[in-house]
């Protein structure tokens, strides 16, 4: 015959919740980690193309025109591979974040509101800190609420636009 769990079944819930928790927000970390991680990989590899873009060009024609107008056309695509890594990246951080963020909510009320209070941070709401017995209040204003999502977006607006100026002006002295 099995032996019966002594702990209360709310107490094993409870457990399990705090165990998800800590799960969803180490794969936050993990997944945040890796954004930035791909972000730095895609953005050497653009710049080591516009580099040598760059070079060919101070070649003058000679014998190489095909390739300066396939190294910036290999840019463009580079930059929107960039953007499909980076929005996948971005999905699964909010979804850790929110797996998270639930479990807190449903399980976690008191004390824990870490990614409760971080939402409502991030949205532009005043939270509420405690901190030596007195409530601070805390929101995010001005440029703080640009999303970061979005910045790395225009990051790789910038390269796409220069590969397109870059082909646009190889294509005129071809």
């Amino acid at each position: 015959m099995e032996k019966q769990s002594k702990k209360p079944h709310n107490q094993n819930r409870i457990e399990n919740a705090l165990l998800g928790y800590q799960v969803a927000t180490n794969l936050e970390i993990y997944e945040g980690h890796m954004i930035w991680a791909r972000f730095s990989a895609m953005l050497v590899a653009n710049s080591i193309v516009i580099a040598v873009t760059g070079f060919i060009i101070g070649q003058g024609q000679g014998p190489l025109p095909t390739f300066s107008i396939g190294m910036p056309i290999a840019g463009f695509i580079l930059c929107f591979l960039w953007w499909i890594i980076n929005e996948r990246g971005f999905y699964y951080f909010e979804f850790w974040f929110c797996s998270a963020r639930e479990l807190e909510e449903m399980y976690l009320k008191e004390p824990v509101k870490t990614f409760s209070r971080g939402y409502d941070l991030g949205k532009g709401n005043e939270i509420k800190l405690t901190l030596g017995g007195r409530s601070e209040p805390y929101r995010m204003k001005g440029f703080r609420r640009i999303r970061i999502r979005w910045v790395s977006y225009m990051v790789i607006g910038v390269f796409a636009a220069i590969h397109i100026m870059t082909l646009i002006w190889i294509y005129d002295r071809l």
